[in-house]
Formats: C-alpha cells, sequence, structure tokens
C-alpha cells in the first residue's frame, strides 16, 4: 500500500499525525486549505471549527453526554443581559433571546440562524454567584455563555476577542445588578447588568456526531 493509499483509511487526527510528521510544517497549510468536513467529535481540543456559519473554539469533548462544548470565536452581537437590572440567567431577557427555536428547530436569532436544536445536547448551568451563593440554582440551556468558573478553566483555549462580553455568573445576590463579565484584554471585571453594549460570545453543546468544517486543528 502506498502513503497515499494509508493516508486515505486514516480517522483524520491520524492523518493529520501521519502528514505533519512526513511534511513537517507545511502539513498545516495542507490541512487549512482543505477546510475538511468532520463529525465535532473527531477534532481535537483547541481546533478552530466552522458550524451554522460560525467560528467556534473546541473547549472539550464530553464523552459522558456524546457531545463537544464550543464556544463561538468572536462576539456576535451585543445586548442587555437584563433591562430590569437583575444579574440572575435564569430569568435573563438574553437566555431566552438565545434559546428561542422555531418550528423548524432554527434559532430565530438572525446571527444564530445556522444553529439548528437537533444539532444540540442541552446542558446544565451553574448560577454560583462570584461570591460563593447558591440561592439562584442551576439551570439548563441549548445556547448559553460561559460562567466565570469555566471561562477559568478553559482560559488557555479562549483566544481574546478584543471586545468586552457577558458571563452568566452574577457578581453576588445582595449587589443584585453586576453580572461578571470579560474585558477587551481577557481580565474579568463587572458590569451593570442593563449595560447594553456587551458583546455576547455564544457556548453550547454540539452532538457528537454534527458535522462541521474544520478551519485549524489546534495544538
Amino acid at each position: 500500500m502506498n502513503r497515499f493509499e494509508q493516508v486515505k483509511g486514516m480517522e483524520m487526527p491520524d492523518a493529520k499525525k501521519y502528514l505533519t510528521e512526513l511534511l513537517g510544517d507545511k502539513a498545516e497549510i495542507l490541512f487549512e486549505e482543505l477546510r475538511v468536513t468532520v463529525k465535532a467529535a473527531e477534532v481535537e481540543v483547541g481546533a478552530v471549527i466552522k458550524y451554522g456559519g460560525i467560528e467556534w473554539v473546541v473547549l472539550e469533548c464530553r464523552r459522558w453526554s456524546d457531545s463537544v462544548l464550543v464556544v463561538a470565536k468572536d462576539c456576535l452581537f451585543e445586548a442587555e443581559f437584563d433591562g430590569d437590572n437583575e444579574n440572575n440567567w435564569a430569568d435573563s431577557p438574553l437566555r431566552d433571546f438565545l434559546n428561542d427555536f422555531a418550528d423548524d428547530e432554527s434559532c430565530t436569532v438572525n446571527q444564530l440562524r445556522g444553529i439548528k436544536r437537533s444539532d444540540l445536547v442541552m446542558f446544565e448551568r451553574d448560577l454560583t454567584t462570584d461570591d460563593g451563593m447558591t440561592d439562584y440554582g442551576k439551570c439548563k440551556d441549548y445556547i448559553s455563555l460561559y460562567t466565570c468558573d469555566e471561562y477559568r478553566r478553559f482560559r488557555k483555549l479562549i483566544p481574546n476577542c478584543g471586545k468586552w462580553h457577558w458571563t452568566i455568573t452574577g457578581d453576588s445576590i445582595v449587589y443584585s445588578y453586576f453580572v461578571r463579565d470579560v474585558s477587551s484584554d481577557g481580565s474579568l471585571n463587572s458590569s451593570t447588568a442593563c449595560d447594553g453594549a456587551w458583546g455576547v460570545r455564544p457556548l453550547c453543546n454540539l452532538k457528537s456526531d454534527t458535522l462541521v468544517e474544520v478551519i485549524s486543528w489546534g495544538k
């Protein structure tokens, strides 16, 4: 069997490894140009993929739920967290907005219209405030934003997007109008929930067999 036949018979991560050993740095250029379509579960952590017309960063392969956690590479639009200045994500109009799907199972948000509910796994959101209070409990979303804890956990994989954007973590239940956010330089901060100038950087759980386009294979 020649090398070409070998590569054809390999899974994509194995093919990348083989070609990198064979071609060195030039292999990455080859893969970028090919823009390969694969199942979400076949992509490495840290890779950039395109799904629903949006570029996403792969954060984690979740075998227990047969899904892959991804976050938008950039902020997609700006919005208030809550016009009534409340920091409980479970009651946030922004949460309702992101999780509004039409009868054909496509998201109704213009910037997210390529996302189908049938491609997503609903996942639990921990609404513990930044000061450790659990009064807000938990909720489940199809499309969400990351918590402060998730941001810290995956920080090395999440590129700065150069724009202030929301997390879903309230600062405290005492000062219930402050929400933790990420500043343009990547540091964590707090802002009032009614501020409409902050970006929205969606987070979602793709089913493992969802077809995605690979932009870069990560590390």
